[in-house]
């Protein structure tokens, strides 16, 4: 009787028995740290879930996925607020060279190629960007990083752009994540 009645309340509220509800990872930046001296500040994160594996198969295939990152640097003040002393917009690509059997990440700040798949997911999540910043950096005072990242779906091509408009599998893009940053 028990597990009828179960199977009746799950139906009800939409959850047939043995059916999973799992949803997909959400993107996610995460492990922010860094510096903050001499005006400019060393700001390390991880983008976290950000290739579907629909993606992961798009990128073998040639398909160049560009991620669009904004990370922006702040002294934190109690009970009042806090100052904006720099930002940086970043981007991060990466494509398949099947004539060359490598991928070929691009950054702001120079070209590298890679053997692997796993190796070119590995480089297009973890960052280490530095922003300038002005103002005095004081020693000891609490300062903070706020990242958030996109897929850029503007490098895509035009009758890609056009098909995954309309697909939720490529909507990557992340909440503002924020972390403290040391004055030494």
């Amino acid at each position: 009787m028990r597990v009828l009645i179960a199977f009746f309340t799950l139906t009800l509220l939409g959850f047939p028995p043995g059916t999973s509800h799992a949803r997909p990872p959400v993107p996610g930046i995460s492990e922010i740290s860094g510096t903050i001296r001499d005006g400019e500040a060393r700001v390390r994160f991880t983008l976290q879930n950000a290739f579907t594996p629909e993606m992961v198969e798009a990128l073998k295939s040639g398909i160049e996925i560009s991620f669009k990152t904004t990370v922006e640097v702040e002294r934190v003040y109690r009970r009042w607020f806090n100052r904006p002393m720099g930002q940086v917009r970043y981007t991060r690509s990466v494509r398949y060279d099947a004539l060359a059997g490598v991928y070929r990440l691009h950054r702001d700040d120079g070209d590298e190629l890679l053997a692997d798949v796993l190796a070119a997911l590995d480089r297009m999540t973890r960052f280490e960007v530095v922003v300038p910043v002005t103002g005095n950096v004081e020693k000891g005072k609490p300062y903070r990083a706020r990242v958030r990242a996109r897929l850029d779906k503007v490098g895509l091509s035009e009758p890609l752009r056009s098909i995954f408009f309309f697909s939720s599998l490529w909507d990557v893009e992340t909440d503002w994540a924020r972390g403290n940053l040391q004055a030494p």
